[in-house]
């Protein structure tokens, strides 16, 4: 028997397994980071649109590839950013949809 010869069978059979379980992690890491970085691109966001900077909030998001959506009701103000990062693990991309869409809110007060 020769057991040099089955450890490495029994590794070119686990490596695609090994190979798609990083590439999953890789984009579940990425997805994170992404929702992160929305979260601080709100503040800025915000301040452009409560300092009425329209221009500049519009040059942002072009800039960014963000998607902004407000809506208001009395007092409250909701703004809401929206993205996409493209998954690239074969299968993950099926469950959870490549692009994968990220949200981001906050509710100001406008008084």
């Amino acid at each position: 028997m020769n057991q040099k010869g089955q450890a490495l069978i029994e590794f070119i059979l686990l490596l695609p397994i090994i190979f798609i379980i990083v590439m999953g992690i890789y984009d579940f890491g990425n997805i994170m980071y992404h929702k992160y970085q929305m979260e601080s691109q709100l503040d800025y966001v915000i301040d452009l649109y409560e300092h009425e900077q329209a221009v500049e909030l519009e040059d942002y998001l072009d800039k960014h590839n963000l998607e902004m959506v407000t809506s208001s009701d009395s007092s409250y103000q909701l703004v809401e950013l929206k993205s996409s990062v493209r998954v690239i693990t074969p299968g993950l991309n099926h469950i959870i949809g490549s692009p994968y869409k990220i949200n981001t809110s906050r509710v100001i007060y406008e008084g």
